[in-house]
């Protein structure tokens, strides 16, 4: 599968989400994909053991995606991302598609928000995302969680 399928895929997702929705496109996001962010594994921090299969069934694939996607909007009611320079391999198993992200926009209790993230994608052969890594700022990621409380 070539890889511009995929960044087709990606592009969809990001406006999907700046018009609200938490739809993905369909075989974007694989049932076993692992988040990451600064190199800590979503389901590492549910405080269950990774086998828990509600664990695994909530912090993996379309279904953490949509989490996650609720909680960003919960703490910042007006996001948007703006997704920049994706660049992707040559469409083989495990291959990597990379590039930034920046989200903007006001968080819960006021407060400008604007935050840039370095993105790995692992896909495999069928086109599928299989993890994705971001690594972000601190700073911006302790006024997210501070505006998630409010």
């Amino acid at each position: 599968m070539s890889p511009a399928p995929v960044l087709d895929r990606i592009a969809a997702l990001v406006a999907l989400f700046n018009e609200g929705g938490l739809d993905v496109p369909d075989d974007l996001i694989g049932r076993q994909c692992v988040f990451r962010l600064n190199g800590v594994a979503y389901e590492d921090t549910m405080g269950r053991p990774v086998s828990d299969p509600l664990v695994r069934l909530v912090a993996r694939g379309p279904a953490a995606y949509r989490f996650l996607a609720q909680a960003l909007r919960y703490a910042v009611p007006d996001a948007r991302v703006d997704v920049e320079r994706l660049v992707a391999g040559g469409g083989t198993a495990g291959d990597l598609v990379t590039g930034g992200a920046r989200v903007t926009g006001t968080l819960r209790g006021g407060g400008a928000l604007a935050a840039r993230a370095n993105l790995a994608l692992v896909i495999d052969a069928r086109g599928r995302v299989t993890e994705i890594a971001a690594l972000a700022d601190e700073a911006a990621l302790e006024a997210i969680a501070k505006a998630r409380e409010r």
